[in-house]
């Protein structure tokens, strides 16, 4: 009697791909677009701030860092609005197949690098303040000069805090490749299949 109890408990159980395929977790399509445009843009900033930096001061440097810094004002734009779009639309579920601890580690690395999205560029305008500069996109003002000279402290800290989030960035964002790229090809579960739109059922958020 207990075999066969305990075959058909056996029978019944779903298989935890079985349940992670079953659940309704597709991100929505805003949710994609904003993570797609952020990720590019970031990447952009990121390889563009490590050119720079191997780059001989001169004029066709500082034209250069300007549009950098444009490009990175419309970097915090988007990170602000997938930020509220985030809080509105609630955070995704975690697959059944996931465990405790790498829901922690998501939840933990998500926070990260929401938090250094928004902070890049938050210390790049500090940065431009410090230098007794104003902060234009493309030609255009959007926070006037402060200071009339240059302050050195707040100077080398914005710009130790700019470059130090450039690295912490970086990495956040290969830990984030490789967890995406193990959860499909090591896992075989819906991690990057949602990400991109390829799961079944969509998730409508809260």
């Amino acid at each position: 009697m207990r075999a066969a109890a305990g075959s058909e408990e056996t029978r019944r159980a779903p298989h935890p791909l079985a349940e992670s395929r079953a659940c309704p977790c597709t991100l929505s399509r805003t949710t994609r677009w904003l993570h797609g445009i952020v990720a590019l843009a970031v990447l952009g900033m990121l390889a563009s701030g490590y050119a720079l930096a191997t780059l001989p001061s001169g004029p066709d440097k500082s034209a250069l860092v300007q549009l950098h810094k444009s490009f990175g004002m419309l970097v915090l734009a988007v990170a602000l609005a997938r930020l509220l779009w985030r809080i509105r639309e609630g955070l995704p579920p975690a697959l059944p197949s996931h465990r405790p601890l790498e829901r922690l580690a998501a939840a933990g690395l998500h926070a990260v690098l929401i938090a250094a999205t928004l902070a890049m560029p938050l210390s790049g305008i500090g940065r431009s303040l410090a230098y007794a500069r104003p902060v234009a996109v493309f030609g255009w003002p959007v926070i006037p000069q402060i200071i009339t000279r240059k302050h050195e402290a707040w100077s080398a800290a914005f710009s130790s805090l700019h470059d130090g989030l450039a690295l912490v960035l970086a990495a956040a964002i290969g830990v984030h490749v490789l967890a995406a790229l193990k959860h499909h090809l090591v896992d075989r579960d819906e991690t990057l299949r949602r990400i991109v739109g390829l799961s079944s059922r969509p998730w409508r958020g809260r």
